[in-house]
């Protein structure tokens, strides 16, 4: 399954723009972020959180401060939740030398897909945010009343909240379980910031024979 993000209305082909989910939960370090999202201290982990926080905020659109704010409140509660753990999290890491520090659990963390399309059936409904768990979409809704949108997610059985702006301090208590302990699950810290592997080239022309 596909969900496109980024985008106010649909193009005619809504792959341009979307991630495939399946059985994982889509994290931050799920794939790689674009090339041109690279910091120039990809050894810097400010440096990088600045960047996937840059990054994230010019999907959410123009005129979208409640999104934009959203973003930048997310990342403070995954970095408060790492706070919260961090002394079983360095018993984990100390057998590996020094070579991760908890911080680099912050890319385990669900990743945000603003102005997110929720695939119901054959149609793709809008959502200010949407993330996917492993098993199911969360759309998101940031208004202080009920709108359209999350009425049409709710008709359509799509699991749905809606967080009052006055609330993003407060995410701890309003995201539910799937949103902590995001590194379950995960064998070793990852990061976004990395480039793709690219495919072996291909020899073209005399194979040698294992006789030769």
């Amino acid at each position: 399954m596909r969900i496109p993000f980024g985008l106010d209305r649909l193009p005619r082909d809504p792959t341009l723009r979307s991630v495939e989910v399946g059985r994982s939960p889509l994290r931050l370090n799920t794939e790689p972020v674009p090339p041109d999202v690279m910091p120039l201290a990809t050894g810097d982990h400010a440096a990088r959180v600045t960047a996937a926080l840059a990054w994230l905020e010019s999907l959410c659109g123009d005129y979208a401060p409640l999104r934009r704010q959203f973003i930048a409140a997310y990342f403070r509660f995954a970095a408060s939740v790492i706070d919260a753990h961090r002394t079983e999290l360095m018993a984990w890491l100390q057998r590996y030398d020094g070579l991760y520090a908890p911080e680099d659990f912050l890319w385990s963390a669900l990743r945000p897909l603003p102005r997110g399309w929720v695939p119901v059936g054959e149609h793709l409904l809008p959502a200010d945010m949407v993330f996917w768990d492993g098993v199911q979409p969360l759309a998101i809704e940031l208004a202080a009343r009920d709108t359209d949108r999350q009425r049409a997610l709710h008709a359509a059985n799509v699991v749905i909240m809606r967080i009052e702006p006055t609330a993003f301090d407060r995410l701890d208590a309003l995201l539910p379980p799937s949103f902590h302990r995001f590194w379950d699950g995960e064998r070793l810290p990852s990061s976004p910031f990395r480039r793709p592997i690219p495919p072996a080239p291909v020899t073209v022309g005399h194979q040698p024979q294992a006789s030769e």
